[in-house]
């Protein structure tokens, strides 16, 4: 009877501890899709939303396990959407910067300690204090690095596809998809 009461008790704990590793993930994935377009797009508050996005993502992790994939998910979803919005030509990106540099996330409190005030009120405070001021390197202009690296990628693509004699069927696939 004991043995059966713990092993309900265990399922409970790691179903509770399954969904908030879910919801951490869910968040941090959302947090880079939205900080990849607002790289691609050149939104001024992009270095301060990298800043407290990345010490959302270091405060919220219950470990450091969950941490680096919760690190590899953000910049998975941060380049899935920097490269979409490369690819559409960069459109729609003066409303993108509207939403982008009014959201409520720049009204949170990063202090010292890595402990965050959400605009909500809620606190979170990380598993052991560190320094946020080293999350991100704010002097690093990264969408030139992004935006070099994407053209390279393309110019190679666009290289290869000529080799293989089908760069005119991409070109009229490409005309017609910006009509």
């Amino acid at each position: 009877m004991k043995f059966s009461k713990i092993l309900v008790l265990s399922l409970v704990l790691f179903a509770t501890n399954t969904k908030a590793t879910a919801s951490y993930i869910e968040d941090v994935r959302s947090l880079g899709y939205v900080a990849g377009e607002g790289l691609a797009c050149g939104a001024k508050r992009y270095p301060a939303y990298e800043l407290i996005s990345r010490a959302f993502l270091v405060s919220s992790a219950s470990s450091d396990e969950e941490q680096y994939e919760g690190m590899y998910e953000y910049n998975s979803a941060k380049a899935e959407a920097y490269i979409s919005k490369r690819q559409d030509g960069l459109l729609g990106c003066s409303n993108i910067n509207k939403r982008f540099n009014s959201q409520k996330i720049f009204n949170s409190k990063l202090y010292k300690n890595g402990t965050i005030k959400l605009p909500d009120g809620k606190i979170i405070k990380p598993r052991q204090k560190y320094n946020p001021n080293y999350l991100y390197d704010k002097t690093k202009d990264e969408r030139s690095a992004l935006n070099a690296y994407y053209d390279k990628i393309m110019t190679q693509r666009q290289q290869k596809a000529q080799r293989e004699g089908i760069y005119q069927k991409i070109k009229q696939e490409e005309a017609k998809r910006r009509r």
